[in-house]
């Protein structure tokens, strides 16, 4: 499964997309497996208490995990997974 990045997230992911093993079955799997191998992602997404970072978006498609089940929101090999960082400005 690829996971889409958007603006600040890119450069530290080297690009658009991100392929993840397709063993991942929920997002918390695809998110510890991406900060293993993109470590300076994990501060930026993942808040001290383990929980996504309030103004970070991670939608499983095309809805935020916050108004399905947060991380074990459940992953399919044809889910989308878009994950876009805070966003401010005027």
């Amino acid at each position: 499964m690829e996971v889409r990045f958007y603006a600040t997230l890119r450069p530290l992911v080297g690009g658009r997309t991100v392929a993840v093993s397709d063993s991942c079955a929920t997002v918390r799997e695809a998110l510890d497996e991406l900060v293993e191998r993109f470590p300076d992602l994990g501060p930026r997404l993942i808040a001290d208490d383990g929980t996504v970072r309030p103004f970070v978006a991670v939608m499983v498609d095309g809805r935020d995990i916050r108004h399905l089940d947060a991380l074990a929101t459940a992953l399919s090999l044809t889910s989308e997974l878009d994950i876009f960082p805070p966003v401010a400005g005027g």
